[in-house]
């Protein structure tokens, strides 16, 4: 199989996860906006700094959607608890956050040597 073929059909299983997730979770899909381009892993603290920076009705703006995060009531690391749990992010051993790149490459996070993120727009 060559290269291109199997980089479009990460993209396109990526693509096509993220409605799915999107469809029950819908608060998921507000929370990677502020992340477009950001290069995983990364620390917590960077995750953080972009959401209080770009959300600026902060957890609140999660609050609205039919099946919130589970534990808002916990702030930041609550929603990346739930994350963690519905399968998007991954801790690592040195406390950083990953992404499988099934979750990466559609919601346009990068990584070095990795599938590139899909354009959006």
């Amino acid at each position: 199989m060559h290269y291109e073929s199997i980089k479009r059909g990460v993209q396109k299983a990526s693509e096509i996860r993220i409605a799915e997730i999107a469809e029950d979770y819908p608060w998921v899909k507000t929370l990677f906006k502020p992340l477009d381009g950001l290069t995983v892993p990364c620390e917590f603290s960077v995750i953080e700094e972009r959401w209080k920076q770009q959300l600026k009705d902060g957890l609140s703006t999660l609050k609205q959607d039919r099946l919130p995060p589970q534990h808002l009531e916990r702030g930041w690391p609550g929603i990346i608890e739930d994350l963690i749990r519905l399968g998007i992010y991954e801790k690592m051993k040195d406390g950083r956050i990953n992404m499988p790149d099934l979750y990466r490459v559609g919601f346009g996070l990068g990584r070095r040597g990795g599938v590139k993120p899909m354009r959006r727009g």
